[in-house]
């Protein structure tokens, strides 16, 4: 139960200050003059860790990784979903992710 009050609670003050927070990122980043792609990509990957923890109840994981993982296991729907992925972000990507979150060289 402690969990999930956690998690509630977390989920709460992402959704009422995940936007203005990113907002000031982006102005704390101009005024500092770093480029804006580094906010964008810290917050993808972010958000695609989320939606690891959400779609396979495992932390740490990105969604592209973990897919290729259980793809390289045999599981026939990974798979597909690997597929489909790839075919949004290029051949190739679950693979690239996993080797990038475990320090392998991308093949």
């Amino acid at each position: 139960m402690r969990a999930f009050i956690l998690m509630l609670v977390a989920a709460v003050l992402m959704a009422v200050l995940g936007l203005p927070l990113l907002i000031g990122q982006a102005v704390r980043h101009l005024m500092m003059r770093k480029p804006l792609a580094e906010l964008w990509w810290a917050t993808a990957i972010g958000l695609d860790q989320l939606g690891g923890s959400i779609l396979y109840g495992e932390p740490d994981w990105t969604v592209s990784s973990r897919t290729y993982w259980l793809r390289a296991r045999g599981n026939r729907y990974a798979a597909w979903f690997e597929r489909f992925i790839n075919l949004f972000f290029g051949r190739g990507h679950c693979r690239n992710s996993y080797n990038h979150e475990f320090g392998k060289k991308e093949a």
